[in-house]
């Protein structure tokens, strides 16, 4: 993957120290062409410190156009506030960085830059739930992280359950705990696996539990949606046709023209053909939508009184038919 940094230098002592983290993860730095014409086609860092003015670097224009893009991805430095009129795109406060490539935060600018590099959306970052639970532990006194560690760990009043479930940076703080398994939370691919199901799917709660087996976090809540599954009844109005025979017999009074004789024969087997379709329509599982006379074979002949035509075919009686099915259905939560 390559990228530009905007910077107030052309590279400060920080975005070195980024450049080099960086390319110890596969990523590479591009340079940004020429200074009158900068084209941003790859990822763009852009490193905000109190001093920078990134219109000395690239127009006003193309900052709000990458940033809209998703191709630009700001990374604060020093404590300083992003201009409002620039849309706001991914953030980084890596201020408290120190160039440890396993750093929560330079995690989620390496997550920025793939999703970047591919046009997909930015995922939510996780440094920020590392930082809160980091703080958290840090306002403690000794005895209460004491205390706290220990019923932590032994789940002693479902504090991880608690913990790991509280309203705040779900579902980043749940995947926090579940990769470390805490509090009965699943692993973030398990989520997204549970999440992506069908609903109501026994099926889908069957591969499931075959893929994560009964280790996974959410096999308990599985199990207990396919015990409890029930049959649920369906119907469905289903397009339909009968092919039966028709024949015709040859009609006694003449007409003008063979053409005419047939057009004749035709009308007067409407009424077999609606009489022999509508036996379909006595029964609750059919409604018919109508009916086609097909003549197949003709016999014509002409008198003195003019033409007269019969023929033998079939009816086409077109119907719907109720069709009555039973599914599976486990719940839909």
């Amino acid at each position: 993957m390559k990228f530009h940094i905007i910077s107030a230098e052309d590279l400060s002592l920080r975005g070195g120290t980024l450049v080099e983290a960086l390319e110890k993860i596969g990523v590479t730095h591009a340079p940004l062409g020429d200074a009158a014409k900068p084209v941003l086609q790859e990822p763009a860092l852009i490193l905000w410190t109190k001093n920078f003015n990134p219109n000395s670097i690239v127009s006003d224009q193309k900052l709000k156009t990458a940033a809209a893009s998703g191709r630009l991805i700001s990374v604060i430095v020093e404590k300083v506030s992003l201009p409002e009129e620039l849309p706001k795109p991914p953030v980084i406060d890596l201020v408290s960085w120190r160039g440890s490539i396993r750093n929560p935060f330079f995690q989620d600018l390496r997550r920025f830059i793939e999703a970047a590099s591919q046009k997909a959306p930015p995922p939510r970052p996780r440094g920020p739930v590392v930082r809160f639970l980091q703080r958290m532990c840090a306002g403690l006194t000794v005895g209460v992280i004491i205390t706290f560690i220990i019923g932590f760990a032994l789940n002693l009043l479902e504090l991880q359950n608690n913990l790991c479930s509280i309203n705040f940076y779900q579902p980043e703080l749940s995947d926090f705990c579940g990769a470390y398994g805490l509090g009965g939370k699943p692993k973030e691919e398990e989520r997204l696996a549970w999440e992506a199901r069908e609903p109501g799917n026994c099926e889908a709660l069957r591969a499931h539990i075959d893929l994560y087996g009964n280790t996974g976090e959410l096999y308990a809540r599985a199990s207990a949606m396919l015990d409890a599954r029930r049959i649920q009844q369906e119907e469905a109005w289903v397009a339909d046709e009968q092919r039966l025979p028709l024949s015709q017999s040859i009609s006694a009074a003449g007409s003008v023209t063979e053409e005419v004789a047939r057009e004749e024969a035709i009308s007067i087997a409407q009424s077999a053909g609606s009489a022999t379709c509508s036996a379909f329509e006595s029964g609750e599982f059919y409604r018919s939508t109508g009916f086609e006379i097909v003549a197949e074979n003709w016999d014509c002949f002409s008198l003195r009184s003019g033409f007269h035509c019969g023929f033998d075919g079939k009816v086409i009686c077109r119907h719907d038919r109720l069709n009555r099915s039973e599914r599976e259905v486990c719940g839909s939560e």
